[in-house]
């Protein structure tokens, strides 16, 4: 799944070749650009109903005004989003000296000093891919209108019913209308495989196959397998 990521410097040279390495290594992953406190919260306030951010970097100090640590700041009024509570930040400064700071009071990833390569940030976010940190994310409007930033591991199985699909988590579910079983098939990346008309799977949360009774177990839940769908499960 592809990152949608805020990078917030005022500083317009090193804004834009943070988005060219970036994009350059990971050419799917949708960045966004922002240079001041203001302009950084007014996106980050929007894309809560539209289209959520899965990593931030901030700049510690948005404004050349000496003591300025706007960056902070965003990242304080950031975690009082409850979408954003965990939603990593790398923070991107001069200040070498509040590192500890950083990662005790907003619960940041990782605490960059400048001048950096950037292959340095590259190296972090090949870093937060291996470890699951940076994990695979898709926004869904449910059925209330309400978008949801769900983590791709969280999903057991999703349910065709009628015109809407019911999308089981480990602890919820939602219902939406935005797609269609084949449509959200394309989204949801290699481990998600259809096993019947009406069902499709997370292949890692598989518990059991029965193949006497054509059922799929994920944890206490049985899901059919249809016949034109066995080929997808190598039976």
């Amino acid at each position: 799944m592809k990152q949608h990521i805020l990078i917030v410097e005022d500083d317009i040279s090193q804004n834009n070749n943070l988005n060219k390495a970036i994009n350059s290594h990971y050419p799917t992953w949708e960045t966004e650009s922002s240079y001041t406190y203001n302009n950084a919260l007014d996106r980050i306030t929007n894309s809560i109903q539209e289209n959520p951010y899965t990593l931030f970097l901030f700049d510690v100090q948005l404004s050349k005004e000496k003591g300025n640590r706007d960056g902070f700041l965003l990242a304080e009024k950031l975690r009082t989003f409850p979408l954003y509570y965990k939603t990593p930040i790398l923070f991107l400064t001069a200040i070498s000296d509040e590192g500890g700071f950083a990662l005790s009071n907003y619960h940041c990833y990782n605490y960059i000093a400048k001048p950096y390569r950037y292959q340095d940030i590259i190296n972090q976010l090949e870093q937060m891919l291996i470890t699951g940190y940076l994990e695979s994310t898709f926004d869904i409007c449910d059925c209330c209108r309400i978008h949801h930033n769900i983590s791709l591991t969280n999903i057991n199985y999703i349910e065709s019913k009628g015109h809407t699909l019911v999308i089981y988590l480990e602890n919820d579910s939602l219902t939406t209308r935005e797609y269609n079983l084949g449509s959200i098939l394309t989204v949801l990346g290699c481990d998600f495989i259809q096993v019947h008309k009406r069902y499709i799977i997370n292949e890692k949360k598989i518990t059991h196959i029965d193949k006497t009774n054509m059922c799929v177990n994920i944890n206490s839940f049985v899901i059919p397998i249809g016949r034109a769908y066995k080929s997808n499960l190598n039976i």
